[in-house]
């Protein structure tokens, strides 16, 4: 069981595809275009083209986001240790609460949930903001010695990634370019969740009942999701044409994608596109397991996921949600609602074309898709 820091074995990249495929041609966000004290000087340029990107694919890259190869590395490695370092009991006994509370902090194991009467192969290690401050009841021993390194690179996603991602969408909604980080950046209403996650391969006969998806097609639940870029091709997106499309691998690089919560405040101008994750296309690349390092920054809790109505672009939508704007949840109530709807046994019912629907949540119909 590692001891110190020096003990983490290195995660070594799978080889990367040299085949082509259909991929989605995204947008690239260089945040090094973001500059200020308060990171609130964008060219008009980068707001229009992110912009653009994001109301019509809501997928995009980000480069340039300030970390070195080496430490994006690093937490593949520690993403590694989490599940292959880490004994089945105390994966146990650190299991999230996924249905008791709607609160993923934990273990997610292996057959959660299930789609066509097949159980997941995907593991999670989750930590919401609070799991820092509750390091004894939340990190297995193995990890303990390496909570502060964790919690600085979720420091870091918070305090200039996500922050700098939201000046840029401020400005695509005609708003002072601090306006949503003001909603996201409340020390004692933070919880943001950060994940490591392991794919694992299923059998061949597992994957032909599925099609092979092995993660339903799926909106996120919260305000942007960053998820670091590694070789196996296996992440799709529901372009605009109707077409799902890969996601290219572009080392070092994040993958940035809306979810809900962006979606609603910004009256349905920004999009929260469906993914999902399949097999991948490339023989080569099945054998291997798929790791994956995901944050999903959050707006403060009591923020309410109405329209805002001080943005004109906004306002132009006419979009409502909920019924009632007075009646919109707040982003911690949306969390836990999306969160504990997505059970155990999958959903709910099949509808026309092979799309699944989930019941109605806070009013709005939550559709997945195989």
């Amino acid at each position: 069981m590692p001891g110190k820091l020096s003990d983490v074995p290195r995660w070594e990249y799978p080889p990367t595809s040299n085949k082509e495929f259909d991929y989605a041609n995204l947008e690239t966000l260089d945040l090094s275009t973001v500059t200020g004290d308060e990171y609130d000087v964008v060219p008009e340029e980068v707001v229009k083209k992110i912009g653009d990107a994001l109301a019509r694919d809501g997928f995009i890259y980000a480069t340039n986001h300030g970390l070195s190869s080496e430490q994006i590395q690093r937490q593949f490695s520690i993403a590694q240790l989490a599940f292959d370092g880490v004994s089945e009991e105390d994966k146990a006994r650190y299991r999230a609460k996924i249905l008791e509370t709607g609160d993923f902090t934990g273990y997610k194991p292996r057959g959660h949930w299930k789609l066509k009467g097949v159980r997941d192969q995907i593991e999670h290690f989750s930590l919401q903001s609070h799991a820092f401050g509750n390091r004894e009841e939340v990190f297995p021993p193995a990890l303990l010695p390496l909570v502060d390194e964790i919690e600085a690179f979720n420091r870091y996603n918070h305090d200039h990634i996500f922050r700098k991602i939201l000046s840029v969408l401020s400005l695509v909604l005609k708003l002072p370019p601090n306006y949503l980080w003001n909603l996201a950046s409340k020390e004692d209403e933070r919880f943001d969740l950060f994940r490591y996650a392991l794919y694992h391969p299923p059998s061949p006969d597992e994957d032909a009942k599925t099609d092979g998806v092995r993660l339903q097609g799926h909106t996120d639940f919260n305000a942007v999701s960053l998820l670091y870029s590694q070789p196996i091709v296996s992440l799709q997106v529901l372009m605009p044409d109707n077409v799902w499309r890969y996601v290219r691998h572009v080392p070092d690089a994040l993958v940035i994608n809306l979810g809900d919560a962006m979606h609603f405040i910004s009256g349905g101008y920004l999009k929260p596109t469906i993914h999902r994750v399949v097999s991948p296309p490339d023989p080569d690349q099945v054998p291997y397991r798929r790791l994956g390092v995901f944050y999903f920054a959050q707006f403060n809790r009591t923020t309410r996921l109405a329209p805002i109505a001080d943005s004109p672009v906004v306002r132009s939508t006419g979009k409502t949600f909920f019924d009632d704007g007075r009646k919109s949840p707040t982003a911690w109530e949306w969390e836990c609602s999306r969160v504990k709807a997505y059970g155990q046994d999958g959903q709910k019912k099949v509808i026309d074309g092979g799309h699944e629907e989930e019941e109605m949540i806070g009013g709005e119909k939550v559709v997945h898709y195989n």
